[in-house]
């Protein structure tokens, strides 16, 4: 069973990307954990700690991720990866680098050092898939690894969020591109 420092880190990560980082409040979650604001800031003094906090969480689970998908050849590896990001579309989310990238001027900048590593944890291990899928011959494309690896996060950075407006089936179409075009 999660601890309560988890559970408040959890909280903050759904609020996050559903609402914004500027768009919650410790009074919010003490709200749905029933238990008052002071244990909030207990385990998280600031709101910069529970920013950094749920950043760190991120971290934790992509690495997990990456060692999942470790064996995998590298087409499976970019389709989970579409395929997760579909999944964060599904629940009405957005990816957590999004969601803080839209309050970004109003983040502390330790906050932003932790949402910095990790984007370039997901571009750096997107990078290297792509760079290993295209030397076997198992993806194609034209531009440099990293910048295929920039197009394809953005497409779905951008994709959960206009699915938010438009509907799911864009979302699909924009994934299935992707995939098409590496695989062509």
């Amino acid at each position: 069973m999660p601890s309560t420092k988890d559970k408040i880190v959890q909280l903050a990560d759904e609020h996050i990307r559903k609402n914004g980082y500027n768009a919650f409040s410790y009074s919010d979650i003490a709200k749905t954990l029933k238990i008052k604001n002071a244990a909030v800031h207990y385990h998280f003094p600031a709101k910069t700690d529970l920013a950094e906090a749920v950043i760190h969480w991120h971290i934790e689970n992509f690495e997990n991720f990456k060692e999942r998908l470790r064996e995998k050849d590298e087409l499976l590896q970019v389709k989970t990866f579409l395929n997760f990001y579909n999944s964060i579309q599904l629940s009405g989310k957005i990816c957590a680098v999004g969601a803080f990238a839209t309050d970004w001027n109003s983040m502390p900048q330790s906050a932003q050092d932790q949402v910095r590593i990790f984007s370039e944890l997901i571009i750096d291990w997107l990078t290297e898939v792509l760079e290993a899928g295209k030397e076997k011959k198992l993806l194609t494309f034209d531009a440099p690894p990293r910048t295929e690896a920039l197009k394809i996060i953005t497409n779905m950075f951008a994709a959960t969020q206009l699915a938010r407006i438009t509907n799911s089936d864009d979302f699909a179409d924009v994934k299935n591109a992707v995939i098409e075009e590496l695989t062509i």
